[in-house]
């Protein structure tokens, strides 16, 4: 015998089915959670276990107002930072503010890990570099004229998905830039993580505000090199 079933059962099972749908992508996207910090899920193809060093690829970085280009990889086979390719990346992340006087000094390495860490979490193999060191003139110029902070954007991936990423890092400021003629991600190296968004326009600070979470004091604790490499991959064993 054929069963049926009466209008109210149909109700119940259409509002069922409904509710799964609406809350499946919420579950599915849903950020792993550090103390009370979102740690964004994996967006783009990165690197996984199987991945060596030698099969990374290299990445383009441009400076926008130098106009200097290098395509580079930044690890050698063997997973130690390539000294002859961050000298050329010191050169390239100057203070091109007059083109033709670049100056430049010594970056911070885990800064330019942390860069190439984000680049290849996203699979994004554009770095656009708006400002990296600056020459301290004032003290505006901050931890860039120290040569640990610089302002990029990462080719196909949007600015508030970058901080995102970068936010779930030890011991890093991370600074999203809102302004419609801005538009890029500000990242240092410090051993207090802060973080901040400021939608003034350019070469303005008036409307900058605090954005840090609770439990960044625990994510700092927990730092390690290998938090500053391609993700999947592990440290380099150093001989003795």
């Amino acid at each position: 015998m054929r069963r049926t079933r009466d209008p109210l059962s149909f109700a119940v099972l259409g509002l069922a089915v409904l509710m799964s749908g609406t809350l499946a992508g919420p579950v599915q996207a849903a950020s792993a959670r550090v103390g009370r910090l979102r740690v964004p899920p994996p967006i783009h193809a990165k690197a996984n276990a199987k991945t060596s060093y030698s099969n990374l690829a290299p990445v383009t970085i441009r400076n926008i107002n130098s106009r200097e280009v290098v395509s580079v990889r930044l690890y050698t086979a063997e997973g130690q930072v390539d000294e002859a390719v961050v000298k050329q990346l010191d050169f390239l992340l100057g203070d091109a503010r007059d083109p033709d006087n670049v100056l430049s000094r010594t970056m911070e390495r885990r800064l330019i890990q942390l860069v190439f860490r984000a680049a290849y979490h996203f699979a994004s193999s554009h770095v656009d570099v708006v400002s990296a060191y600056r020459r301290p003139v004032s003290t505006h110029e901050g931890v860039h004229a120290q040569g640990r902070a610089i302002d990029f954007r990462l080719q196909g991936v949007v600015p508030n998905e970058l901080a995102a990423y970068l936010r779930a890092q030890p011991r890093v400021g991370v600074g999203i830039y809102t302004h419609p003629k801005t538009q890029f991600v500000h990242l240092d190296v410090r051993d207090q993580s802060f973080h901040w968004l400021d939608g003034s326009p350019p070469g303005r600070h008036w409307r900058e505000r605090n954005i840090s979470v609770k439990g960044l004091n625990v994510l700092d604790a927990k730092y390690t090199r290998r938090d500053d490499l391609p993700e999947g991959l592990t440290a380099p064993v150093v001989a003795q």
